[in-house]
């Protein structure tokens, strides 16, 4: 199965400070190694952002090596693929996909894949995509 990851996942597994860390960390090591997993390079650059931002470059620089070394199915944003996220946003923009969003909803969608763990329940409103998330509701 492919799977595709979204930013605010790989922020909670390479954060051990954040309450949500031990549900990915436990998630993650079940699928891991039995399923595929995809990014975009949105969601890298917002991981990228977020790890020298919040855990200072020494330790982003770490977690990024790791990251970035992953063998992923990836996609890259481009100029001639910048339609099919203006489909997306149009779709879906009135249940609270933005941009950020909608470049993983049309990468989900030329990929044909229907897997997303995800805590952004935004993606809960989206026909045909199954969205996993291991982390507790109350949480």
């Amino acid at each position: 199965m492919i799977m595709f990851i979204d930013s605010n996942y790989w922020i909670y597994l390479f954060d051990k400070r954040t309450p949500e860390h031990p549900y990915i960390k436990k998630h993650f090591s079940s699928i891991y190694d039995s399923n595929q997993l995809a990014v975009n390079v949105v969601v890298m650059i917002e991981v990228m952002h977020y790890l020298v931002k919040r855990l200072g470059i020494p330790i982003a620089k770490e977690k990024w090596e790791l990251f970035s070394s992953m063998d992923f199915i990836s996609d890259d944003l481009t100029f001639q693929n910048l339609d099919d996220v203006f489909i997306e946003l149009s779709k879906y923009s009135h249940v609270g996909i933005g941009g950020r969003d909608a470049t993983i909803l049309a990468f989900l969608s030329r990929a044909n894949i229907k897997n997303i763990c995800t805590h952004d329940k935004s993606f809960r409103n989206i026909p045909n995509i199954e969205v996993i998330d291991p982390i507790p509701e109350n949480l």
